[in-house]
């Protein structure tokens, strides 16, 4: 049986609870970070590590994800975000 509230990391493609990552949501046109998980709309999620949000800011996965152009602005407050927080620096699936 599938577990709910488990999500998919836009960069290494691995499934964790979506508490363990960080959501992107699009409402309407626009992007916001959702921290606790309540806004409606689109969403897309990275793991807490730095790996994963390297990754995602190089390749522009939330572009993909949402099939559209993500602003800039948002890999740059992706950056902001790994830079002011302690996160793990290796990501189980990206060794």
């Amino acid at each position: 049986m599938h577990e709910k509230n488990f999500r998919r990391c836009v960069a290494c493609r691995q499934s964790k609870h979506q508490n363990e990552m960080l959501r992107l949501a699009r409402v309407g046109e626009t992007y916001m970070f959702d921290y606790d998980n309540r806004l409606g709309g689109r969403g897309a999620y990275v793991c807490k590590s730095e790996d994963c949000i390297k990754l995602t800011i190089k390749k522009k996965q939330f572009n993909r994800a949402f099939k559209s152009n993500v602003p800039n602005e948002i890999y740059e407050r992706l950056q902001e975000y790994a830079q002011n927080n302690k996160l793990s620096g290796v990501c189980e699936e990206i060794k």
